[in-house]
């Protein structure tokens, strides 16, 4: 599906489950911040997934911590290469954003697990972010 369709589909929450694993938070991330500044990506994307997952019965599995990790590494991948075109060309240029252990580089599990992760922001407890 193209990029209109996919908004779309987010925004209606017809947009399938398998859709929107971690490639497509990342699609949903990149869309959003390739049009906003990361200020005003935030408060839309975090909205948009808590409202999306609340859609599919799944609200508990909403991580705000997780959330603002990967929309702030999108949007570091973005100011640094900001001609990318599409998605799959910007995949193809940061490859690492697929690696969806990433944030443990940053922050414990049992941290990242907790329910002040999933309601607000925590600063990494084991090294600080390098963006």
């Amino acid at each position: 599906m193209n990029d209109r369709e996919f908004l779309r589909a987010f925004h209606d929450s017809t947009l399938s489950s398998e859709d929107f694993r971690h490639r497509g938070h990342l699609r949903l991330a990149w869309l959003v911040l390739t049009r906003h500044s990361l200020e005003e990506a935030l408060p839309l994307l975090s909205g948009g997934i808590r409202q999306f997952a609340s859609s599919k019965g799944a609200s508990g599995a909403y991580n705000d911590t997780l959330t603002q990790f990967w929309i702030s590494i999108v949007n570091h991948a973005v100011q640094t290469n900001p001609s990318t075109q599409d998605f799959e060309q910007f995949i193809n240029t940061f490859p690492i954003l697929l690696d969806k252990q990433l944030p443990l580089n940053h922050w414990r599990r049992e941290t990242l697990d907790g329910k002040r992760a999933r309601s607000d922001w925590l600063e990494p407890d084991l090294r600080p972010l390098p963006f």
